[in-house]
């Protein structure tokens, strides 16, 4: 097990991390696809990762700054019924896109060592949020999953100004906790968004491999009791 006796802080990605968003996700789009007789004829799980795939090409242009969030969001919604030859525009992207927030709203949960983790951990460091995404959606998902009380600050990317992988957004989680880099470890589950970010400031990252990908990295877990286990007591 590693020892950091400098340890004060500890940095928390959200969905994916300690939120199972990705099964959230895919019930929500799965139920939503019920709603709309267009896509009767397409299996779930290829129009789920039709889905992800719109998903995965915008998210990687708001990390590079390309897109703002609202932006993706509408963008989405019109790229997946585009797909499907059905353009729509962005008034009606944004009444579906409001169904499916609430649906994806109703299937929030936690990983099962989630709670567990954060008890173990909140009485001896400072833990916080860094995360990508918008405000309100965030704050009511950490809200609602019942982990607000565990956390000194949360720092969400649509309201300072900075998305992960900005340094930025790592410097104003240090600044908030009133910690060094040095003295902060971050979990997160994106290679490139979360763990790239905060190593060019000098916080060790920890990569929560939740898809067992075949990548080599030093500080790698593939479920979050691991953390306790091997990286931090």
């Amino acid at each position: 097990m590693e020892t950091y006796p400098k340890l004060k802080a500890v940095l928390f990605d959200l969905d994916d991390t300690i939120v199972d968003s990705r099964t959230a996700e895919y019930k929500a789009i799965c139920n939503f696809k019920k709603l709309f007789s267009n896509f009767d004829d397409i299996e779930d799980n290829e129009f789920a990762q039709i889905w992800s795939k719109i998903t995965i090409e915008l998210y990687d242009k708001y990390y590079k700054g390309i897109i703002n969030f609202e932006t993706l969001r509408i963008e989405r919604i019109k790229k997946l019924f585009s797909n499907f030859k059905i353009k729509i525009e962005d008034n009606d992207a944004k009444e579906k896109l409001k169904i499916y927030l609430e649906l994806y709203e109703k299937n929030w949960t936690l990983f099962s060592d989630t709670i567990d983790v954060l008890e173990k951990l909140k009485n001896k460091y400072k833990l916080a949020v860094v995360t990508n995404g918008d405000g309100i959606q965030q704050r009511k998902k950490i809200e609602k999953t019942g982990i607000t009380k565990y956390f000194a600050e949360i720092i969400i990317s649509s309201e300072v100004g900075f998305a992960k992988p900005d340094e930025k957004i790592f410097q104003i989680a240090c600044k908030k906790l009133k910690v060094e880099p040095e003295e902060c470890i971050m979990i997160g589950d994106k290679l490139d968004v979360d763990v790239a970010g905060c190593i060019k400031l000098g916080i060790k990252a920890v990569w929560i491999n939740r898809k067992n990908e075949n990548i080599d990295y030093k500080y790698k877990i593939t479920q979050l009791k691991e953390l306790l286990e091997k990286i931090i007591n």
